[in-house]
């Protein structure tokens, strides 16, 4: 059984108050938040710190800037609405090819595993045949800027 911690229930609730939306039901949780499918075509992702929130919120910020709703053939979740004081983010529904989750990309700077051929073997083994297109994607979010780092089968689904 998953306990979510009481004080993310609280922000979520207080955000889905506010605007006047529902939970149906937990979707996902991870080290940075947990994340919620709402009664409308959107997700609700509960950061569980200001620097996670501040981090993927600047990321769909440029995102959304720049226009971008599919990389490579991957969809990109679209920033619908999000809290400062709840830390929480509203982004729509995606499925497959996506990308998603972008609290541990950062603006800038890539971090320096991802230059490391031991990361670069681990991501083509776990990825297989498909490591080329989600390679293209990586390429094309760093044209813009956008170095993400925690490539795995949860963030980044090639195939539905």
């Amino acid at each position: 059984m998953i306990v979510i911690p009481a004080e993310l229930e609280e922000r979520r609730q207080a955000y889905c108050e506010a605007r006047r939306i529902q939970t149906l039901s937990l979707i996902g949780y991870g080290l940075e938040g947990y994340v919620w499918k709402m009664n409308r075509d959107s997700v609700v992702k509960v950061c569980r710190h200001s620097n996670h929130f501040d981090r993927e919120l600047a990321v769909y910020q440029r995102l959304s800037q720049l226009g971008l709703q599919k990389l490579q053939g991957f969809t990109i979740p679209q920033l619908l609405d999000h809290d400062h004081e709840t830390w929480v983010l509203e982004l729509s529904l995606v499925s497959p090819p996506f990308v998603l989750d972008f609290a541990a990309a950062s603006l800038g700077k890539a971090p320096s595993e991802m230059a490391s051929p031991e990361w670069l073997a681990e991501k083509r083994r776990m990825f297989k045949s498909d490591w080329p297109d989600v390679q293209r994607l990586l390429d094309g979010l760093r044209l813009y800027g956008i170095h993400f780092p925690d490539v795995h089968l949860g963030n980044i689904r090639v195939r539905k």
